[in-house]
């Protein structure tokens, strides 16, 4: 997935808009519709910017998603092997409506479970904070996983499995 600026937030950005805070403006910098959002979030994560920056710019209107890209024409995400693990593995794909909510409560415990980690978890927890999507958690809920265990990942699964 690319994000965009709009022509509403190509004006924000050049009228200095009170609306955008320091992070948001440095964001809007490096949108250019060209960066994956995977390449985009690790970038802006070293400035501090988060996945909540982005989606209030996205709120505000002044980005939106570049037509055509990768996960702007698929409707739907089939399971991957994340997901797959354990019981109850969730087969059928995934509605773009269901990711949402299980990216909303899957994020928080991923940032959670890597940020335990300390020094040793820093780069894990920079992916996390950079994965701007389901697709993107679920990619990266392997790793969570070896450097957790089975025990903690579990309340993490169940939130990718939307449970």
């Amino acid at each position: 997935m690319k994000y965009k600026k709009t022509e509403i937030g190509q004006q924000a950005f050049k009228e200095q808009s009170k609306n955008l805070s320091a992070k948001q403006r440095t964001a809007l910098i490096m949108i250019d519709g060209k960066k994956d959002v995977s390449e985009l979030y690790t970038m802006l994560a070293a400035v501090g910017v988060t996945s909540e920056d982005i989606n209030n710019l996205i709120d505000l209107g002044y980005i939106e998603e570049v037509a055509g890209s990768d996960s702007a024409t698929a409707a739907a995400v089939p399971a991957t092997s994340a997901e797959a693990a354990g019981s109850g593995a969730v087969k059928e794909p995934v509605a773009e409506e269901a990711q949402q909510e299980r990216y909303k409560k899957a994020y928080p415990v991923a940032c959670k479970l890597t940020s335990s980690l300390g020094l040793r978890g820093f780069r894990l927890n920079l992916a996390v904070e950079g994965a701007g999507s389901y697709r993107d958690l679920v990619e990266i809920a392997p790793k969570i996983r070896e450097a957790v265990g089975d025990e903690k990942y579990a309340e993490l699964h169940k939130a990718l499995k939307g449970q």
